[in-house]
């Protein structure tokens, strides 16, 4: 067998489009009935797999596990256990054109393994364990243990055929456990839990039929955003938000050395929660192609990622909502993508050999992914606009010598475990009265919606054992959390949409980069039942959330690839038009919200005859991008049907233009956007 490792450039036929509508990640969804499903059996088997465990959390349930005739290959980031996979009778799958839909039949052994010691001093033997296609849901891998039992599965399979079709790599996989396991721990929060990551490398062994290969995919190319369409116009970059749903990764007490967290005992330890993701690109006759190369690799295309491994990104916010107040608690670090897995492509679409995102195609990213230490990485090294990773100084490249460093690994408590993810203090999950909000999106350049690309998600996290749980998650609807709770479609004036455009040097004398920067400004008015000190009258509560999307006044130095971000700044100023005649209030430790728990670093406010403002020093934390603040004051003067309200941004950068944007009531046009010089 050749080498699985060696990604072949004539695998850029391998993911050819299915002509069926594509399975989720973690549950198969039939074809339509128009569509034509012509199936295309494939059987792989012998090969190795690659597997480590997310020790911190089995250890919160007091298991262990245990690797068995297994090499340790250290060559990654995370530490993995190597196993052969024997050949034996082979696994089938269904793959149209390439394009993988569901497992068949058939399965997979494995020589040696693994055992799981659990608090009781038992052991759960998955030596030599048999892999085989969930009966009810053919896109999972049952793991059967020596006595017959399901204790873990697979799903969320990231894959590429490589060689030539001979070798059908598995780039990630997440283990969950099963409801046995969940069972025999008697700890119904561990059901479904990410426990670990796996890699494989198969050999093909037969495929029942040969598939042919559109011949765009051999003599065309992608069509980029941009690129000049045959009708006239260009090519659009649109990429959709398709499905996400977070999970409990681990936690660790306050002194971040002790693994475990006590829910609502005197310890405010850390809780980090990680999503799984789909996308996928948009359908129609004007659909872009998406590169999509990963770090440290080199792109053949000069445009518009010249030989460089720019990609798309995944980032997520937790936020809380307290007496109808809004604000966000949480932010995790970046996800550098890396592979697509194109399934369900419109017939003809450009795959790239995983490294396109091609028309109507769609990915995935596991749970077990999005927590790896080699795939996350800060937000302030993206100018998040241009969609544009700084590699120079990153924490991937820090000595800027083009060559991936390595970072710290993850390990019980220890910070690489820690490091970019999303992380909430127990404390911050523990408020009477409170509802929660997930959010997760991609950052694709040239995208033309960025709401689109968002989801969110409601959810009721909660202590359970020695961890959390998300608790019930509602269906994911397309958009920002800010949007649920002021629909701007039902209440245009209550929130608004400010945006920017401007150029950013990039590849120093090149033309400059256009990027678009959105933030978002939405207010709610709460009548009181009594006045604060210093106002009479009937008092309202106001509270304005101002949500920065993808705004960010970058300075980048270097060429690309070698291009650093030396800083991507946000906004340190908020004001507030106040109308004639109106007193205002700030309540001392009330009137702002950023993230943390940090008195300290909150802005300061102040209030004069015509506005109030809120302004961060050298000391605070800036409302950069992908963060939302709260700013809050009560005032004696009632919310008016057809008052203006002024609101300005300004950006840390002094030399830019603040945003400036009217809040007003109907009949006027909330949209209008002004940029004009900051005052005062």
């Amino acid at each position: 067998m050749k080498n699985l490792w060696r990604f072949s450039l004539l695998s850029a036929l391998s993911l050819a489009a299915a002509t069926t509508l594509a399975a989720t990640p973690d549950r198969y969804s039939p074809p339509d009935a128009e569509a034509e499903a012509v199936e295309q059996i494939w059987t792989v088997d012998g090969g190795e797999m690659r597997l480590r465990f997310n020790d911190s959390l089995l250890d919160l349930f007091g298991v262990r596990a245990e690797f068995s005739t297994a090499v340790r290959d250290t060559t990654l980031s995370e530490h993995y256990a190597v196993f052969p996979v024997l050949l034996s009778e082979g696994l089938r799958f269904n793959a149209p054109e390439a394009s993988f839909d569901r497992f068949t039949d058939g399965g997979l052994r494995l020589r040696g393994g693994f055992t799981l010691h659990l608090p009781d001093g038992a052991r759960i033997d998955l030596r030599d364990a048999l892999l085989r296609p969930n009966a009810d849901n053919p896109v999972r891998l049952d793991v059967i243990g020596a006595d017959g039992q399901t204790w873990v599965y697979i799903d969320h399979l990231m894959y590429k055929f490589v060689d030539d079709h001979q070798g059908f790599h598995v780039r990630t996989a997440d283990l969950r456990a099963s409801a046995a396991l969940g069972k025999r721990l008697d700890a119904k929060e561990i059901v479904d839990a990410y426990i670990g990551e796996l890699r494989m490398d198969l050999a093909v062994r037969g495929k029942s039929r040969e598939f042919t290969v559109d011949p765009k995919s051999v003599l065309g190319g992608p069509n980029f955003h941009g690129d000049a369409h045959p009708a006239g116009g260009t090519y659009i970059a649109d990429v959709l938000m398709e499905s996400y749903s977070m999970s409990f990764s681990r936690c660790r007490r306050s002194n971040g050395t002790t693994n475990g967290c006590d829910g609502a005992g005197p310890d405010d330890g850390e809780v980090v929660f990680t999503p799984s993701a789909t996308l996928r690109n948009s359908d129609t006759d004007r659909t872009a192609d998406v590169p999509w190369y990963q770090k440290f690799t080199t792109s053949p295309h000069s445009y518009p990622y010249p030989g460089n491994d720019q990609h798309p990104y995944l980032i997520w916010n937790l936020y809380r909502i307290v007496d109808d107040q809004l604000e966000q608690i949480a932010a995790s670090g970046v996800k550098h993508a890396f592979l697509t897995i194109n399934s369900g492509c419109a017939p003809g679409a450009y795959t790239g050999n995983g490294h396109i995102l091609g028309r109507r195609c769609g990915d995935t990213y596991g749970t077990g992914n999005n927590d790896a230490v080699g795939d996350l990485g800060p937000r302030h090294e993206i100018l998040p606009g241009g969609g544009i990773w700084g590699r120079c100084r990153s924490i991937f490249d820090t000595n800027c010598d083009g060559n991936a460093n390595s970072v710290p690994s993850c390990s019980g408590a220890s910070p690489g475990c820690y490091a970019n993810r999303l992380v909430v203090r127990e404390s911050q999950m523990l408020v009477p009265g409170a509802t929660f909000w997930s959010e997760s999106w991609y950052i694709v350049q040239d995208d033309v919606d960025i709401y689109n690309t968002m989801g969110r998600r409601s959810m009721s996290p909660a202590p359970g054992g020695t961890g959390w749980t998300t608790g019930s998650q509602s269906a994911m609807a397309r958009g920002p959390v800010i949007n649920a709770w002021v629909d701007p479609v039902a209440h245009p004036a209550r929130n608004i949409e400010l945006v920017d455009r401007y150029d950013v040097a990039v590849d120093g004398s090149s033309p400059p980069v256009s990027v678009t920067g959105h933030v978002r400004v939405a207010v709610k008015v709460k009548p009181l039942a009594a006045c604060p000190a210093g106002l009479s009258g009937v008092c309202h509560r106001y509270d304005y959330a101002v949500n920065n999307f993808d705004y960010a006044r970058s300075q980048l130095s270097g060429q690309r690839p070698n291009l650093e971000v030396t800083h991507a700044r946000g906004f340190d100023r908020f004001r507030i038009a106040l109308p004639a005649g109106a007193q205002a209030v700030a309540e001392a430790g009330v009137h702002f919200a950023d993230i943390d728990l940090d008195p300290s670093n909150d802005w300061a406010v102040s209030i004069s005859a015509d506005h109030i403002e809120w302004s961060a020093d050298r000391t605070s934390t800036m409302l950069d991008w992908g963060k939302l603040y709260r700013f809050s004051f009560v005032s004696n003067s009632a919310p008016g049907t057809d008052a203006t309200v002024t609101v300005e941004l300004r950006p840390v950068d002094s030399t830019a233009p603040a945003l400036i944007g009217n809040m007003v009531g109907p009949g006027s046009d909330p949209r209008v956007i002004y940029l004009n010089g900051f005052e005062g």
